[in-house]
């Protein structure tokens, strides 16, 4: 695969996968996510490190692009997200992400898809689709129950909270919080590297072992939020720059 928004350095040990898009935000795209897992498949094995270049890792997807997408489209958009997220689950050697600036929705997913995540001190994260009147789609409440517990879960995907990375450390979130997060990153990669290949992988399946009917249920969700009013009202206010007014009543 020819590589369009995605730089890649490798060593012998390590592999580090920087998403470049001429957007200096680095909006998710499935395209985007298959060059990934195009570029960690064909690693030779390596360490993985995944970081964003300019302004962020990630701040999530495109939303002038939810504005029309109906159900199917958001169900299929969903399961191929699904499948390459939990591609990283089945990948034998961690993938630690380097994260700087924003790592919003899709951009916070692939964050908690990754093993470890090593953060700037200034970044800030987030799961606001509940705010577009949608949900997250691939696989955020999942990862972030399972890493952060319910409560927090709940809380920071129901409200959709932005928190920056001390917070996110304090919550388990992050690993580590450095000023040269992708330094940080590359002797962590190079530590794991050092260690013995089999027990790794054995360490790395049995750590991140996943429930899958909770991943599909949350991608039926998903798409069954572009059903409702609530989601043309709050990607248009998103758009427009101004509140929402979501419906207030049972369903």
């Amino acid at each position: 695969m020819a590589y369009r928004e995605i730089g890649i350095e490798d060593t012998d040990q390590v592999r580090t996968i920087t998403i470049k898009r001429e957007n200096p935000l680095n909006p998710i795209t499935i395209d985007l996510l298959s060059e990934i897992q195009d570029a960690v498949s064909n690693s030779g094995e390596r360490i993985i490190i995944i970081t964003g270049s300019n302004k962020a890792f990630s701040a999530g997807a495109d939303i002038k692009g939810f504005m029309d997408m109906d159900s199917a489209k958001a169900y299929s958009f969903a399961m191929k997200g699904h499948e390459i997220m939990n591609f990283f689950n089945s990948y034998p050697r961690p993938i630690i992400a380097a994260i700087h600036g924003f790592a919003l929705g899709g951009g916070f997913e692939l964050a908690l898809a990754c093993d470890m995540r090593v953060a700037h001190p200034a970044t800030v994260f987030g799961l606001p689709e509940i705010t577009l009147g949608i949900l997250p789609g691939f696989g955020g409440t999942q990862r972030l129950t399972k890493i952060a517990g319910e409560g927090r879960a709940m809380d920071l995907i129901g409200r959709g909270l932005r928190f920056n990375a001390q917070e996110a450390l304090s919550m388990g979130i992050v690993n580590y919080i450095a000023e040269d997060y992708l330094g940080k990153s590359m002797e962590i990669a190079v530590d794991f590297a050092a260690k013995p290949i089999q027990s790794l992988k054995f360490v790395k399946h049995l750590v991140r072992s996943r429930p899958d009917d909770m991943y599909s249920m949350e991608a039926e969700y998903f798409a069954r939020s572009f059903d409702h009013p609530d989601r043309k009202a709050g990607i248009s206010a998103f758009l427009e720059k101004k509140p929402a007014r979501f419906a207030q009543r049972k369903q």
